[in-house]
């Protein structure tokens, strides 16, 4: 009653590797290509602005309801949300340009690595 094959486990091992390795390439590829489409940052920056807006108006409207302060409450706030809107654009688009120079500066994309490797 022999064990297995040494060679054989150094074979599977080495298969399993592989399989691994390729998997994880797989899934850092559909990341990429899903996470920064253009419609999908079109879509997040017009939710986040219209999300501020809207919690500005609606803090706003309860604002004036309650201190009785018509219409005053309204604009303080719908401003206030505004600018957190503005701010929030302005987070995303650095933290999507932060991604894109990451991106840029991976071996695997620059064409001089390409070349090279020849």
């Amino acid at each position: 009653m022999s064990g297995p094959d040494p060679s054989d486990l150094g074979d599977r091992i080495a298969k399993a590797k592989a399989k691994q390795t390729e998997r994880a390439d797989r899934a850092e590829r559909q990341r990429k290509n899903s996470v920064n489409t253009p419609a999908s940052m079109a879509l997040r920056y017009s939710s986040e602005l219209v999300a501020s807006v809207v919690v500005g108006v609606g803090l706003g409207l309860l604002i004036d309801h309650f201190a009785k302060s018509s219409p005053w409450g309204l604009l303080v706030m719908m401003g206030f949300g505004m600018a957190a809107g503005i701010r929030n654009l302005m987070r995303a688009a650095k933290q999507l340009s932060e991604d894109a120079s990451k991106t840029a500066e991976t071996p695997s994309s620059t064409p001089e690595t390409k070349d090279e490797t020849r």
